[in-house]
């Protein structure tokens, strides 16, 4: 078979798995070590506390430190109220593009990766081969964590993670974090015309969100990073909902917020700024009734991924894909995870990126075996 095809086959089976961060990517996995099986592969699933997703680490060669891990996530955006010209979970050819859900974001790595073993385990390995396979990055990259984590402390030592999202076969080297969160305020609730006797959460939550409003305008002139559009720091509140009527003051409301940091900058910084904020309204709140307060649940946290130190690995990998320079983005991956556990890490993969969680999301097949290669290759230095 060609690359072309052994890559489509793969994909062709992956986007027959509907795993929607909602459902479980079990079966999925399943396929993937009955793939993986003809190479002797040594296996090692994390699942989650319910017992119905994991993440999967795909050992190949010998069990020694080194090596090189190709990552991506398993799970994909829902297909509900979009315009598909046809069955989501079939992939079909159009032309020279390959059509369905999870194509470029990231089932058509995830195919790559089982391709390319096809050459990698063929030759003599003297520092292994991992895939690392995760669950739950549609939802603020929660999965992921325990098998990076893993991989960090097991004595692995991996000297790179090269995580799939799609870049056009460019390689990105930074992009930034991302905090996210609700924050919840109860005030308490009566009749309009005396506002005073009772606490307005939705008016507390305006001061809430002035003050978050004053930190972006300062993030605007504050730190920056080159490369990063906009380059640099910033927050915002994207959803609210309180009250109940016209003439009741608000019992409760609730906002949305996010900050995405430029690398070196600290999320926790800004959280803890937020939390003083909420503390230092709560005394005049709670003097009308204890029962009121402000709690702010953060979400989900992706750290910021800065440049790999290493300047010879930088080159070597740039050589590899036939490029100059590396990029850098502001949105966020699993990348920065891996960083933060001991693995230096860079984000390249097949596709674009603004095909990710479209309707007829699709990947060029020349794309797909570009990746094959360059992971061919890449595996290569591990002889």
């Amino acid at each position: 078979m060609t690359t072309a095809s052994t890559v489509a086959d793969h994909l062709e089976r992956l986007v027959a798995f509907p795993t929607v961060s909602a459902t479980s990517n079990l079966a999925l996995l399943d396929y993937v070590e009955a793939a993986v099986a003809p190479f002797g592969a040594r296996l090692r699933r994390f699942p989650n506390a319910a017992g119905d997703k994991a993440n999967l680490l795909v050992s190949i060669g010998p069990e020694t430190p080194g090596g090189i891990v190709f990552s991506g996530h398993t799970d994909i955006v829902p297909t509900e109220g979009q315009a598909w010209t046809g069955d989501p979970w079939a992939l079909r050819r159009q032309g020279e593009r390959l059509v369905g859900r999870g194509a470029t974001d990231m089932k058509g790595f995830l195919a790559c990766c089982l391709a390319s073993l096809n050459t990698i385990a063929a030759r003599p390995l003297a520092r292994p081969i991992h895939l690392a396979f995760s669950y739950d990055e549609e939802v603020g990259c929660t999965g992921v964590g325990t098998m990076a984590e893993w991989i960090g402390k097991s004595g692995l030592a991996p000297r790179l993670a090269v995580i799939g999202e799609a870049t056009g076969m460019d390689m990105v080297s930074a992009h930034k974090g991302g905090l996210i969160g609700w924050t919840h305020v109860r005030g308490k609730p009566g009749h309009s015309s005396q506002p005073d006797r009772y606490v307005n959460a939705v008016m507390v939550a305006g001061e809430l969100i002035a003050g978050i409003n004053r930190i972006r305008a300062e993030m605007r002139d504050g730190p920056s990073f080159e490369g990063l559009d906009p380059p640099y720091s910033t927050i915002q509140v994207n959803q609210i909902t309180g009250g109940l009527h016209g003439n009741i003051v608000a019992e409760t409301c609730s906002f949305f917020w996010e900050m995405r940091m430029v690398p070196g900058e600290s999320d926790l910084a800004v959280l803890d700024r937020m939390r003083r904020h909420a503390e230092s309204l709560e005394p005049a709140m709670q003097a009308v009734d204890p029962a009121t307060g402000i709690r702010i649940d953060v979400q989900a946290r992706i750290p910021a991924l800065a440049p790999i130190e290493d300047a010879a690995l930088r080159a070597e990998l740039l050589n590899l894909l036939g490029r100059t320079e590396a990029r850098a983005v502001p949105y966020g991956t699993e990348a920065g995870i891996f960083r933060n556990a001991g693995v230096p890490a860079v984000v390249i993969g097949p596709g674009d990126i603004a095909d990710a969680h479209q309707p007829d999301e699709g990947v060029d097949i020349d794309q797909l075996v570009r990746c094959v290669s360059f992971l061919e290759r890449l595996g290569d230095t591990c002889r």
